[in-house]
């Protein structure tokens, strides 16, 4: 609570001791002073001085008057300006608790009760900030697994692995297309096959046609499952490989050509 002026504090103190106090009663809310008031204290004079010491930032000795005052005359404006002290001195704790022994009084004012409910809102949120700002951030001895900042090469090795992710996958789609080509080649060549054994002219032409139908589909699949398993190749071949580069310039490129597909290695110094 530190950095607000001292003027204001002063003045929010002076305010709660305004309110109206309520009849006397034995409580046990209330920090003992630890020892029996000397005779001829009362409430006020103890209050005022209270005041004083707060004015001067003895905080304690603000602590220990005002409960002293509230041994004598346990008004509900005691707790408040104790809870208000322990907030200026910054024990956000005992601050919340003074403010929240204050709350529950019967017959406080209304305007002070929502002022205690206002300071027990905003105590509260900062006193959790700062217990979330403790949690270690780094590993401690015992080996207690914690929050680290994660390293820059993280960021590489996980695009790595999805690429080399990608690249498994399209080896596996690429070898299902060649599969799946090889099978449409062979029922070309049945059909070509049963083209030369027809006994009509007409089922020779369609059987023929139906191969070469065959064959093209054939054909487009097998070149697309070898382009898709050349791609997944280099992909895998690429993010296998070792983290320092070497002078030589290496890389893998499809190749294509009437009879055949495949890889092609190029390379530069």
């Amino acid at each position: 609570m530190t950095g607000r002026a001292h003027s204001i504090a002063a003045a929010c103190v002076a305010a709660a001791l305004t309110f109206a106090p309520l009849p006397a009663r034995a409580s046990t809310l209330a920090e003992p002073a630890g020892e029996d008031a000397p005779a001829g204290e009362d409430a006020e004079t103890l209050s005022a001085q209270a005041v004083d010491a707060f004015k001067q930032r003895d905080f304690d000795g603000a602590i220990a008057l005002f409960n002293r005052a509230y041994e004598l005359d346990p008004q509900p404006n005691f707790l408040f300006n104790i809870g208000r002290v322990y907030e200026e001195k910054g024990d956000l704790e005992n601050a919340i608790k003074y403010y929240q022994q204050f709350v529950k009084q019967p017959g406080v004012d209304l305007e002070a009760r929502e002022t205690a409910l206002s300071h027990l809102k905003v105590l509260r949120q900062t006193l959790e900030e700062l217990k979330g700002d403790e949690k270690p951030t780094t590993g401690d001895p015992a080996g207690t697994t914690t929050d680290q900042p994660e390293p820059v090469d993280s960021k590489a090795a996980a695009k790595k692995r999805k690429l080399r992710i990608a690249g498994y996958s399209l080896l596996g789609v690429g070898g299902g297309t060649l599969v799946i080509g090889a099978v449409f080649g062979g029922l070309a060549i049945a059909k070509s096959r049963d083209a030369e054994d027809a006994p009509l002219v007409d089922d020779t032409l369609t059987l023929r046609q139906e191969a070469k139908s065959r064959a093209n589909v054939a054909d487009g699949l097998i070149i697309t499952g070898a382009v898709l398993a050349a791609t997944g190749l280099i992909l895998v071949l690429v993010t296998l490989g070792k983290g320092k580069r070497s002078t030589k310039k290496t890389a893998f490129a499809p190749s294509f050509a009437p009879s055949h597909v495949g890889l092609s290695l190029t390379g530069r110094f």
